[in-house]
């Protein structure tokens, strides 16, 4: 898989939470060669099935794998429209206010005819020079922060609307040593682990149904993958996402090194999947780190676990630096590793893989 042309494609495609038509479009083409059959459920998951390829010894139905990572992006939406044309921004899903500043944005408006169209804008607020002392103490706030683009109020008023969808602007930044910045790394990121896991496989047999699914609306409560595991209803499953990566000023025990792929471990993870995933790592040389998630993981993992009667779940975190802004920066060794893990683990899942899960 080349790693660094679907970064630079994921960061030109559109969806919003909520909004993910048109990525979930490219993410079930990407997944078509790889699969047996792809779907797109109303909430606009893709769900891609890749059959068992060694029957069970009994005959009986395949069991069932679900694999989630997250295809829908954080983004702003229109709250208002100011007399000068300017606009006020919401929030879709958690964008800092502090990021915004000098920033570029697409507005995804509207024309008379109803077709949309993209306006390009850009991030303004009040200069500090305009500022009284106090106020240059304090962080922007969201409120006081609005688009330009550079029309006319009245042109603006014809193709503008509330509730019309705001867009960060990040596109692929490749760097020295295998790194690249771009927006809406979480998580797509993860879903480009899941292909290159998908296209290992395709050399390797499995007994599982294998269900690879880009989940939407991760950013606003997973009620994507809520939707998926009911209708899939596995045996088990892995989620994966982002996690924060090491940063001069973080914590030791708020953040993994970018270096490797991290296992969480905590009481919504089932322990007995996690050991198996390090004993995969540690049989084929992959470097693993560990993450401690006491309560709940803040990933589609939370409600996945509880679908239906309880699906016994994993979480496999990609270290991620600058999350929920424009220049998520990650390794592109570290998401290959990943998928490498994945294929691994899935391979060699057997029949008997339930016996001792509860012991």
């Amino acid at each position: 898989m080349d790693i660094l042309n679907y970064l630079e494609q994921q960061a030109v495609q559109h969806g919003p939470s909520g909004h993910e038509y048109e990525v979930a479009q490219w993410m079930k083409s990407l997944f078509e060669p790889l699969c047996d059959s792809v779907t797109i459920d109303p909430l606009f998951d893709v769900i891609a099935l890749k059959k068992a390829t060694i029957p069970t010894k009994d005959g009986s139905p395949a069991p069932r794998v679900m694999l989630a990572a997250h295809q829908d992006e954080i983004a702003l939406m229109v709250a208002d429209i100011l007399d000068d044309g300017s606009l006020r921004m919401g929030n879709v899903g958690g964008v800092d206010p502090r990021i915004l500043p000098a920033s570029t944005v697409t507005v995804h408006a509207r024309n008379a005819k109803g077709g949309y169209v993209k306006l390009e804008g850009v991030v303004g607020a009040l200069p500090p020079h305009l500022m009284s002392d106090a106020d240059r103490k304090n962080n922007y706030q969201r409120e006081e922060l609005f688009v330009d683009l550079g029309l006319s109020a009245e042109r603006v008023k014809e193709l503008v609307h509330i509730g019309d969808l705001i867009t960060l602007n990040g596109p692929a930044t490749p760097l020295l040593n295998e790194r690249c910045a771009a927006k809406s790394m979480d998580d797509r990121a993860c879903v480009g682990c899941l292909l290159e896991a998908a296209e290992r496989l395709q050399k390797m047999g499995h007994v599982f149904d294998i269900y690879f699914v880009a989940t939407s609306q991760e950013e606003v409560g997973s009620k994507g993958a809520s939707v998926a595991a009911y209708a899939i209803d596995p045996d088990l499953a892995v989620a994966l996402d982002v996690t924060h990566a090491t940063l001069p000023s973080s914590r030791p025990d708020s953040t993994v090194p970018l270096d490797a792929p991290a296992l969480s471990m905590g009481p919504y993870l089932q322990p007995k999947l996690v050991e198996r995933l390090r004993k995969t790592a540690s049989d084929h040389g992959i470097k693993l780190n560990l993450e401690s998630c006491s309560r709940a993981t803040w990933t589609d993992a939370d409600d996945i676990q509880i679908a239906r009667s309880g699906i016994p779940c994993a979480l496999i975190d990609l270290p991620l630096k600058y999350m929920h802004t424009s220049v998520e920066l990650l390794d592109m060794n570290v998401l290959r590793e990943c998928g490498r893990l994945l294929a691994h683990f899935l391979s060699e899942l057997d029949e008997g893989w339930d016996e001792n899960l509860w012991i």
